[in-house]
């Protein structure tokens, strides 16, 4: 990183402590009041707004300029063109529960497994909302590998689920909280996605017991030549290209299952998580953000006191710079 960029992200992160402390000023003042206010976190970033004020954080993007103009290119085709309102979505409502985007074999803790394999769809999302005509041939192209990275294609996507969370308080009691989603837009992204998990379950179906799990689009199985070409011909069926990795070992433990790749490289994957009323919690979320909007609907965390702990994390950040 150059000197430039250094001092940009500096005063970056200034401005992001600077604009935390003075929404917790704000909300400190409305709660000793008494007045009515509502937080809404969307992305991580949180907006205070009031009939006397209005205040705002940010976080520093992950993204460069042009992939946030390609993230942005991408929701404005699918909005423009209504491809939400075409007959197949329409008939065909998906939801977060209908997608299974882990399954894991029944395997008795402690239990080793060598001589495994990796078998992954090639950018898997992706391909599928092409498959599926949510975006056209020239901005899936613009979009494939070498052009736009894997994470900047998830976001792409993954933004049409994307949820803003609402929280009411009349002076310091939390009265309401409030889930805002898009579900025309939503129902393209869990289509995407159960048409990869679907896609996942039946090569489970093709290899059999020789299936350990899959994660996302990516499946893992016992490394013999017929259980991949088995893999792969389920694969080249629904059009999709896969990259074949070599797996060392996998090894379950209570807390999940660690796969070793040849070398030093670890992985460490954790069984489904299910919430106190056994309903499977959304993997296609914003994993974080969801957790922390979950507790907070629970609860279990005070929302206030979440944003103070965050101003207080940036400004010892800042002074051991």
């Amino acid at each position: 990183m150059n000197n430039t960029q250094a001092e940009n992200d500096s005063r970056n992160d200034k401005k992001a402590q600077k604009l935390y402390h003075q929404l917790l000023q704000k909300q400190q003042l409305l709660m000793e009041m008494g007045k009515n206010f509502t937080i809404e976190v969307v992305n991580g970033n949180y907006t205070l707004i009031s009939d006397l004020f209005k205040a705002k954080t940010f976080r520093k993007s992950e993204y460069t300029v042009d992939e946030l103009r390609f993230i942005k290119e991408v929701r404005r085709h699918i909005i423009k063109e209504e491809v939400y309102l075409q007959p197949q979505f329409q008939e065909n409502q998906v939801f977060s529960e209908d997608v299974h985007y882990v399954r894991v074999a029944h395997v008795p803790f402690g239990e080793t497994f060598k001589n495994v394999c990796e078998v992954d769809i090639d950018q898997a999302y992706w391909e599928t909302a092409y498959q599926l005509g949510i975006i056209p041939e020239k901005l899936y192209n613009k979009g494939c590998k070498g052009n736009i990275s894997k994470k900047c294609r998830l976001t792409a996507l993954g933004s049409l689920a994307r949820k803003k969370y609402k929280f009411v308080y009349e002076g310091d009691n939390l009265v309401d909280k409030i889930i805002e989603s898009e579900p025309l837009l939503e129902n393209l992204w869990f289509t995407i996605c159960k048409r990869v998990s679907d896609v996942m379950h039946e090569v489970i179906e093709a290899i059999g017991k020789e299936f350990i799990f899959y994660w996302v689009d990516g499946i893992y199985m016992h490394n013999t030549p017929k259980n991949v070409s088995k893999a792969m011909n389920v694969f080249l069926d629904w059009g999709y290209n896969t990259k074949f990795k070599k797996i060392n070992q996998i090894q379950f433990h209570d807390k999940g299952f660690t796969v070793n790749d040849y070398g030093t490289i670890k992985r460490e994957f954790s069984y489904p998580n299910y919430n106190k009323k056994g309903k499977k919690i959304d993997y296609a979320e914003n994993f974080k953000l969801a957790e922390f909007a979950n507790k907070v609907v629970n609860d279990e965390i005070d929302l206030v006191d979440e944003i103070k702990k965050e101003f207080k994390t940036d400004e010892d950040g800042e002074g051991k710079a």
